[in-house]
């Protein structure tokens, strides 16, 4: 008999997991405040309410008699299924105050700290003034952030002291809608990006990709993802580095079971995390990682959710690839017109999964934060340079045509 599983979030960043959902044959409720999100089509049967509705989950939990709940690659998301499911006694791999530690960047920096992790040095601040403090005495560039949320919105880099001001007003604008006054503000760290995919059961953490992040930089709105590449080719001893100090951090949160994705820097003053997040990688990251290692961490979390020891536990399913990519699409703002060329692109050499998360009638955004991508191609290959040249072949032949664009 099939099981019915609730999968919170019915956006882009949830569509991997939506995929497996089905493809295992169970019954999928999705749960989104919107009715025309990308991953609705993929849902059984679907529940109305904001992600972060808690009320409005359990209801619709307990009106569909689901067995388990689920979600990945959104923080509110993650919040509000992690606090829905114990509501009804359903299990969920992770509690609401290590949550609350990994989504809090104050909490999780003074985690680190206690536990001496490298991280960058940091200072919550609610002035200018103050900013202008931290930035003179640690020196340019600094990172302005809210002390929470996800998607990089209200992320600046400052290289200039006269950038602070704006950097702070945006950042303070995007915290208040996490419920925060204030914001955070970091050093710098030089070096390349990366993202360490794992998972943790019984405090044995098993990393499954280690791959390099490409990123937005300055002075365009920083560290949103164009693609995750695999390998990281970084050399033996920098990878080590790379994955102990992910490790320590995922000890220093207290993360002893489930998903994790933290952000990396590595560079000559050595190995540093950006941060932590206690679910699955929104950008991806799953994705590449079962590309990449053949371990599906989708199987991992809804083996917790439908109390399914075997699927927890499960290993290799999939070729391991020599490189792996996922890489998403920008799409010229406007009206969308058309999509073309999708179906093509899907069977291109290489390519296990292209979408479009736009309709003709939608709206493409400028790229001010991730959740305004307009796409994404996953390929995979012998090597990081066939797998990097296959995603770009197929997106060529990708076009979401927009008013006015050429």
């Amino acid at each position: 008999m099939s099981q019915t599983l609730m999968v919170v979030g019915c956006g882009f960043p949830q569509l991997g997991l939506l995929r497996f959902a089905r493809t295992e044959g169970l019954t999928v409720v999705g749960v989104d405040a919107s009715e025309s999100a990308v991953g609705v089509a993929l849902c059984d049967r679907f529940v109305h309410c904001s992600t972060t509705d808690v009320e409005g989950i359990v209801a619709g939990a307990k009106k569909e008699a689901v067995d388990g709940i689920v979600t990945c690659g959104s923080e509110h998301a993650l919040r509000g299924a992690a606090a829905a499911a114990p509501a009804i006694g359903l299990p969920f791999y992770g509690d609401l105050e290590t949550v609350s530690r990994c989504q809090a960047k104050d909490l999780m920096r003074a985690a680190f700290d206690a536990a001496e992790v490298p991280s960058p040095a940091h200072r919550r601040v609610k002035t200018v003034a103050e900013a202008r403090a931290f930035a003179e005495s640690q020196g340019l560039p600094v990172v302005v952030k809210p002390p929470r949320g996800w998607g990089q919105r209200g992320v600046s880099i400052c290289e200039e002291m006269d950038e602070l001001e704006a950097a702070v007003n945006n950042a303070v604008s995007a915290a208040r809608q996490a419920g925060a006054d204030d914001c955070l503000l970091e050093d710098f760290i030089v070096g390349r990006e990366f993202s360490v995919d794992a998972y943790t059961h019984a405090g044995e953490t098993e990393v499954l990709a280690v791959t390099e992040r490409i990123i937005t930089g300055y002075p365009d709105p920083p560290g949103i993802t164009f693609a995750e590449v695999h390998p990281s080719e970084l050399e033996t001893d920098a990878l080590q580095r790379v994955v102990d100090v992910a490790k320590q951090g995922l000890s220093a949160l207290g993360i002893t079971r489930g998903p994790s994705y933290t952000q990396m820097r590595s560079g000559p003053a050595g190995a540093f995390i950006v941060e932590t997040a206690y679910r699955l990688g929104g950008g991806l990251d799953p994705d590449v990682a079962f590309l990449a290692s053949g371990v599906s961490l989708y199987r991992k979390i809804c083996g917790v959710a439908l109390d399914r020891a075997d699927w927890e536990a499960a290993g290799v399913e999939g070729p391991a690839h020599g490189g792996a990519t996922g890489r998403f699409i920008i799409g010229t703002p406007g009206a969308v017109v058309a999509v073309e060329g999708l179906e093509r692109a899907r069977g291109m050499a290489g390519i296990a999964g292209a979408e479009v998360y736009v309709r003709p009638g939608d709206t493409v955004s400028p790229l001010v934060d991730g959740s305004k991508r307009a796409g994404h191609v996953l390929a995979y290959g012998g090597s990081r340079a066939e797998a990097e040249a296959r995603a770009r072949a197929a997106m060529d032949v990708i076009t979401i045509v927009t008013e006015g664009s050429s």
